[in-house]
């Protein structure tokens, strides 16, 4: 038997010897790297205690009670694990982590009392079988619960609030600043940013003039990151800002004007009407001015071999007749007809905007996107003041000092992931906004797709196909095309 067998036999015995230990890991917000870190604190916990773990499960979605059309397979697998004697403990981050109110808890629980399953969470293992430990768990769940409650309540009336004093509410927009208590640091209102506001309203003032929108933004840029402004900015962006009303201080909800805002606007309201007559204007079209591209893909579909970018060339025989164009890859790796890879280009991009599933993405991120943002802006105010509070009151606390260290740290740790989880859902939602393409998906897409300049055409593809001409063993109208193409984000 050689070394390498008995060593690894050595391991399983040795394995099997230890509690043996399941993981469920939980993060409500898009992205890993809260489950990520959850799983490392899990595996040096378990490893503290002398176990094994030998199964972990996730779920990247939310466990709240009031979004239960969402069902957790990383959770059911976890019970279906559980319920197999698989494991001897079960461990989360905290008590809230595995169920979403008192009639998922309760089940849990007699799964592990009927199974004879620890459970442990907080740097502390529960025997559920025990009236003492039992009763701890029970009143984590319920202070887990009137949580949720409470933040609920109080984030919905926070938002009907702001809403009726017409105070600003939501995301903070380009060109402004937050004005904060020194001692608090809580925000007590939004003024302009005098430069910003200033090149805000040069720009609004040389669209009304009649410049393209084009011209305005490829001048912006610069000067909008010399003075410190922060975010992506092109001719789609800039088209939004210059018609938000926000910007004209009026308060909307879901779309609509509803009243007068309390901060200072940086458009007065007749630009304001002017921009939205003259952007919103259907008639209104975009036209080149000067040198442009007049290929759909050139510079943008890249080589299958190489990974450059392809070029429109017009090859010639050996007694002077032209061939048809054709993208080519500077080094000479491949070559397609320019007509026949654009028709392809064309009919793919026209079947993914006519998708319903595209659409549906984009409609419902623009009329939910604004009241998602308003609801985890003040949980995160919330959020703060509840831990705030809670550390407090611990300090009143009759108990032992290691005691209340724990339970602060617990308490703690747990608010500022939930914190965090808020702030990625922000940060996903404003960076994934995309007006140009919102304004193109859904039934007629194509008659819509064929109306863009050929400028706009390739900004699309630019941001939301990834095109490679792949090398192929016979090319031509009857050949392999060997066009490969990627769909991104909303289109994928």
């Amino acid at each position: 038997m050689t070394t390498r067998v008995v060593a690894e036999r050595r391991e399983r015995v040795e394995a099997a010897a230890k509690l043996r230990v399941v993981l469920y890991c939980r993060k409500s917000g898009p992205g890993d790297k809260s489950v990520a870190d959850q799983e490392r604190v899990g595996r040096r916990d378990v490893a503290s205690q002398g176990g094994v773990v030998v199964a972990v499960f996730t779920d990247n979605l939310s466990a709240s009670r009031y979004r239960r059309v969402q069902e957790r397979p990383g959770f059911i697998k976890t019970t279906e694990f559980i319920r197999g004697g698989h494991a001897e403990m079960l461990w989360t981050f905290a008590n809230n982590r595995a169920h979403r109110d008192l009639d998922d808890y309760v089940p849990l629980r007699r799964i592990c009392i009927d199974t004879g399953t620890l459970w442990r969470y907080g740097g502390r293992t529960y025997d559920l079988s025990k009236a003492s430990d039992r009763r701890a768990a029970n009143a984590d769940a319920l202070r887990a619960e009137e949580q949720s409650d409470d933040i609920s309540d109080n984030v919905n009336r926070g938002i009907q609030l702001a809403l009726e004093d017409g105070r600003a509410h939501g995301k903070l927009l380009r060109g402004y600043r937050i004005v904060r208590d020194p001692d608090s640091g809580k925000a007590l209102y939004r003024e302009p940013i005098p430069e910003q506001a200033a090149l805000l309203n040069e720009a609004a003032d040389r669209v009304l003039a009649g410049e393209s929108l084009r011209s305005v933004s490829a001048d912006f840029i610069p000067r909008w990151k010399a003075i410190g402004g922060k975010g992506f900015f092109d001719q789609a962006v800039l088209a939004r800002v210059l018609v938000n009303p926000t910007y004209a201080g009026l308060r909307t909800h879901k779309g609509e004007v509803i009243r007068e805002g309390t901060w200072e606007p940086i458009f007065t309201r007749e630009k304001h009407e002017k921009l939205r007559a003259l952007l919103k204007d259907p008639k209104r079209r975009t036209h080149h001015r000067g040198t442009a591209p007049i290929h759909l893909v050139s510079y943008i579909a890249t080589c299958g071999e190489c990974g450059k970018a392809v070029a429109p060339k017009l090859p010639r025989r050996k007694d002077g007749k032209a061939y048809a164009p054709s993208y080519r890859c500077v080094d000479g790796h491949v070559g397609r007809r320019i007509d026949l890879v654009d028709e392809h280009v064309h009919a793919l991009i026209i079947a993914l905007l006519e998708r319903p599933e595209t659409a549906a993405k984009l409609n419902a991120r623009e009329e939910d996107e604004q009241d998602v943002i308003d609801t985890e802006l003040a949980k995160i105010e919330q959020l703060r003041a509840d831990s705030d509070a809670f550390v407090k009151g611990m300090a009143k606390a009759d108990l032992p000092p290691d005691t209340k260290a724990r339970m602060v740290a617990s308490y703690v740790a747990e608010i500022e992931d939930q914190i965090k989880v808020a702030q990625d859902r922000i940060d996903a939602l404003v960076a994934a906004a995309d007006p140009l393409l919102r304004d193109l998906a859904g039934p007629g897409a194509g008659d819509r797709w064929r109306k863009r300049t050929l400028e706009q055409q390739r900004e699309i593809i630019r941001r939301y196909l990834r095109i490679k001409i792949m090398p192929v063993a016979r090319v031509g109208r009857f050949g392999e095309l060997g066009v490969e193409v990627h769909p991104l984000a909303a289109m994928a």
